[in-house]
């Protein structure tokens, strides 16, 4: 059974696209205008979409949502701490307030590491548990890479949210059991990446030279897809969508059009049981070096 929000869908809008531009297969080849961001956002909100996920990294993500004035709305803004150079609790409030700064706004929903190295840091765990004592914050969090920083975290019994790539080639923690342990410690977790930066909608034949062993997958993912009758976009989204560990899939869109086609997808959730059951499982072997972006060389 599909998990899902107040609101009836378990979508997080995800900024990075409007900060800078991002992924092999940008649509507008371009960072979107602030006004066509500003149309996102208001198309979001007025959607039902009740969760947004931006980033101080991400450019001028945050920016863009305070000029919004995404404090207009009850939804719920996740950001981040930026990797690197922040050693101490106090140091970890004072980036948490520049972001709250940006976005306009008094306190997050949630607050979280932007790098799993930070995670085994005890001062930066002890500032982000002020944080959230303090009410900067309503819940603390990580977003990791790598399958074993994710078996940490869910253990931690400090982290309430935790940011996991997730897709159809990227099963990894499938074959672990923090989904299991994420429900048992009452854990939320984001999935991104459900397009693998644009890499599951690519043309097999389209892929770049440094890619070219992602193509019998591509190929195996579009037959499963036909036989089933559904695109790649759709089984992309809904694959990570109908996942039941997962509480909300962050996603990025261009354009108001894309937002609108997204919303569309998940409205066909109930009729992907056939063809999630054969995607569950069946890329399960794929080299690392194609479901890890940062490896890629583009």
């Amino acid at each position: 059974m599909i998990k899902t929000n107040k609101n009836g869908n378990k979508l997080c809008l995800g900024t990075v696209q409007m900060g800078q531009q991002y992924g092999i297969k940008n649509e507008l080849g371009r960072k979107p205008r602030l006004e066509e961001s500003f149309l996102v956002l208001q198309a979001a909100v007025d959607s039902g979409i009740d969760c947004f996920d931006t980033a101080s990294v991400y450019g001028d993500a945050e920016e863009i949502l305070g000029g919004f004035g995404i404090s207009r709305f009850p939804v719920k803004v996740i950001s981040k701490m930026r990797a690197g150079g922040i050693n101490g609790k106090n140091e970890v409030i004072e980036e948490l307030c520049i972001s709250l700064n940006r976005l306009h706004l008094k306190s997050l929903y949630g607050y979280l590491l932007h790098s799993a190295k930070d995670l085994y840091s005890p001062e930066i765990l002890r500032g982000l548990t002020k944080a959230k004592e303090a009410g900067l914050t309503e819940h603390i969090g990580v977003s990791i890479y790598e399958p074993e920083d994710a078996l940490y975290a869910v253990q931690s019994h400090i982290i309430d949210i935790i940011q996991i790539p997730y897709n159809v080639f990227d099963q990894r923690l499938d074959k672990t059991d923090f989904f299991e342990m994420a429900e048992q410690n009452h854990i939320q977790v984001y999935a991104r990446s459900a397009f693998l930066q644009g890499l599951l909608l690519m043309e097999p034949d389209a892929l770049p030279s440094n890619l070219q062993t992602a193509q019998s997958y591509l190929k195996e993912f579009r037959e499963i897809c036909e036989q089933y009758h559904f695109s790649v976009l759709e089984a992309s989204l809904l694959y990570s969508y109908c996942h039941p560990g997962i509480s909300y899939v962050v996603f990025g869109v261009d354009t108001v059009e894309q937002l609108k086609s997204n919303l569309n997808i998940i409205e066909k959730s109930d009729d992907f049981c056939l063809c999630y059951k054969k995607l569950y499982g069946a890329f399960y072997n794929i080299e690392r070096k194609l479901i890890v972006p940062s490896l890629w060389n583009i």
